[in-house]
């Protein structure tokens, strides 16, 4: 595009240069020859005014001694006079050739004789009935110095070229270099080398308003590259958490097939396929809530607005029967939020389930309505700091004995944190070691004074 954009510039120019050249000279030549024109018209007056005083009234003999005399004088002075006695030169002259008898038309008449050498510009004028005098002045002068002037026009016109060319090609790649620039942040964004690009993005035109663009298209494309990252990342470290955690129930599952393929006691048996079929309820619940966290990806939740003490009622409801040794409770106050119920549901049961598995008998679960969301608190062994912050990690079981006497997956906690990031929410936890621990689902504040508005209303 550069050498494109360098020789339009000079396929434009360069003849505009040498047109203004040719112009100049000739429109200089043709002011000269005016002005030429016109001292020689002004000349031939003179001349003319002192003939006609002069050879008034003289026979054919006397005009041809006086014409022999001016001839001469004016020779001198570098003006030529041709006398014609009824259209014939006398006093031994010549006309220059056949174009100069049109002259003798009986008055005044010009004309430029370019076809002779020297070139001379020509007035004739009557001087009586009889004679004509014409004057002959040399104008090769000015032809040659047209021909200087036009050299010289074409040699500027020619340098002015060179220099434009020069101009041209700094010109074309100051103008291009902004596309260099473009292209060459395109091949970097193409080859994934993750050079930052430099753009001209400080510009205030249309390259700046592309370089702009393209700066926010790469950084879009850098995020999205980075989120791509992470989440094949985050799925290769859910497969690798999967396999270590599938590891265990199906080695044990298949130790125990063997076991039933030799001769054992009834009782013995009978543990064994209870111990079979526990390690499958955890394989069952393990990929039910792969599923769910799945599906979370894809499915768009169905909003309605919902009232949130009925929704914890309806969990400690559904958890009471199982958990006869300690009692939820719920309380709060009556607040409304917008949400997908069946998610909030699960994210409710999830974290009334941990809070039950962390209890001990006679203590109590309480489930807390919120003015924008709910909290979930129990009484239970609290967990430490480092275990908060890797509470939400697939699979991760702070207490891995616990988690292998109530069965569960370690996925819980990861499934309720999707579903609080895809209400525009968030979990957050409060706990000690050996003092409970309280975990809260706050939606965003918006949403909470819509909720309000709802419940006013």
């Amino acid at each position: 595009m550069r050498k494109r954009l360098m020789a339009m510039i000079l396929l434009v120019t360069v003849p505009i240069l040498f047109g203004l050249a040719w112009f100049m000279s000739e429109r200089s030549f043709a002011l000269s020859m005016e002005q030429e024109k016109q001292r020689t018209q002004m000349t031939q007056s003179l001349v003319l005014r002192e003939l006609q005083s002069e050879l008034q009234g003289l026979d054919f003999s006397n005009t041809a001694a006086y014409a022999r005399q001016y001839m001469a004088y004016y020779q001198s002075q570098g003006i030529q006079l041709i006398f014609c006695w009824n259209k014939t030169p006398i006093a031994d002259a010549e006309l220059p050739n056949a174009n100069y008898e049109g002259l003798l038309c009986g008055r005044r008449a010009a004309m430029l004789d370019t076809l002779s050498r020297p070139q001379k510009y020509t007035v004739a004028e009557p001087v009586s009935a009889s004679l004509t005098v014409i004057l002959l002045r040399d104008v090769s002068d000015l032809y040659l110095l047209k021909e200087r002037f036009q050299r010289l026009a074409f040699a500027a016109a020619g340098g002015a070229s060179l220099l434009l060319s020069l101009a041209a090609q700094l010109l074309s790649g100051m103008l291009t270099r902004p596309i260099r620039h473009l292209t060459a942040a395109a091949k970097a964004l193409a080859a994934q080398t993750g050079q930052p690009a430099d753009l001209p993005t400080e510009r205030k035109d249309e390259i700046g308003a592309l370089a702009s663009a393209f700066a926010e298209m790469q950084s879009a494309v850098d995020a999205r590259e980075a989120r791509l990252r992470e989440e094949s990342a985050s799925r290769q470290a859910l497969l690798d958490a999967l396999a270590h955690e599938m590891r265990t129930p199906l080695t044990s599952l298949l130790g125990n097939a063997r076991l039933l393929q030799r001769e054992l006691p009834a009782e013995e048996r009978s543990r064994i396929a209870d111990s079979m079929a526990k390690e499958i309820r955890r394989l069952t619940d393990m990929d039910q809530q792969l599923m769910k966290l799945t599906a979370l990806q894809y499915d768009p939740p169905e909003m309605e607005t919902i009232q949130v003490l009925q929704l914890l009622r309806e969990t400690a409801e559904r958890l009471q029967a199982g958990a006869a040794d300690v009692h939820i409770a719920v309380d709060g106050v009556d607040s409304v939020i917008t949400g997908d119920r069946e998610l909030l549901s699960l994210l409710a049961d999830n974290l009334a389930v941990n809070a039950l598995h962390a209890s001990s008998a006679g203590m109590t679960v309480t489930l807390r309505a919120e003015p924008c969301g709910f909290s979930v608190r129990d009484q239970g062994i609290g967990m430490k700091e480092k275990d908060i912050l890797h509470a939400c990690e697939p699979f991760w079981k702070a207490d891995k004995a616990r988690t292998r006497r109530h069965g569960g997956a370690g996925l819980g906690l990861s499934l309720c944190q999707r579903i609080a990031e895809i209400h525009g929410g968030r979990l957050t936890f409060d706990s000690e070691s050996g003092r409970g621990t309280a975990v809260a689902f706050t939606m965003p504040l918006q949403a909470c004074d819509d909720s309000v508005t709802s419940s006013a209303v």
